[in-house]
C-alpha cells in the first residue's frame, strides 16, 4: 500500500518494490507485475498507483491556517494524504503555531479539503502525546463486530470521555485558510 500511495502522491502510474519478486503473489494478484530497471537490468515488482477520491486521517494538531502536524508512528498517512483528490483531517486540537518537532510531518494547508476538531478521534488507537491505544477494546472488537446489537450499543456513553466531545471546523480549499 505504501508503494502504491507513494506513486499516487508523485502522480506516477505505478510504484516499485523488491519484496514481491520471486514470490507466487503475482499468480494470485494480477495487480502485481514486473518491470526491468533500465539502469541496472534488475527485475522489480510493480503495483498500480493509488489515488483515492478521499483520504481521511487523524492527526494531533492543526494551526489556524489549516496546516496539519502528524507525529508518532505515522505509517503511510502522508503518502495517502498527498495521493488523494480530497483530504479530510480530524485533529485533537487547533493551535496558533505548530512548532513541529524533529521527524514530525506537516501537511500544508493547500492539500487539506476539510478539517474537524475531534478529540479522541483516533480511538481506540492512540494519538501520540494525547492518549494511549486501548488494547482491551481491540481484544473485545471481534466479539463486538460480530454481533449487530452489541455494535449498535457503541454510542457516546460507552466510549471514553476523550472520545465523546465533537466540535467541527472546515477549511475552504479556494481560500486555503482555516475558518474556525
Amino acid at each position: 500500500m505504501a508503494a502504491a500511495y507513494t506513486a499516487g502522491a508523485a502522480r506516477l502510474p505505478f510504484g516499485m518494490l523488491r519484496g514481491y519478486v520471486g514470490t507466487d503473489l503475482p499468480q494470485h494478484n494480477a495487480q502485481v507485475r514486473q518491470v526491468v530497471c533500465p539502469y541496472t537490468s534488475e527485475s522489480l515488482a510493480t503495483v498500480p498507483a493509488l489515488n483515492p477520491d478521499v483520504t481521511v486521517i487523524h492527526a494531533q494538531r492543526a494551526d489556524r491556517q489549516g496546516n496539519v502536524l502528524i507525529q508518532g508512528i505515522v505509517g503511510a498517512q502522508k503518502e495517502a494524504a498527498l495521493a488523494a483528490k480530497q483530504l479530510i483531517v480530524t485533529v485533537e486540537e487547533i493551535v496558533d503555531t505548530l512548532d513541529a518537532p524533529m521527524n514530525a510531518i506537516v501537511l500544508p494547508h493547500w492539500v487539506v479539503t476539510a478539517l474537524a476538531v475531534v478529540p479522541g478521534g483516533a480511538y481506540p488507537s492512540y494519538a501520540h502525546g494525547y492518549y494511549p491505544r486501548d488494547n482491551a477494546f481491540y481484544q473485545r472488537w471481534d466479539h463486538i463486530a460480530r454481533d449487530r446489537a452489541t455494535f449498535r450499543r457503541l454510542d457516546r456513553t460507552t466510549r471514553p470521555a476523550h472520545v465523546r466531545s465533537r466540535r467541527i471546523h472546515a477549511t475552504d480549499r479556494s481560500r486555503t485558510r482555516f475558518t474556525g
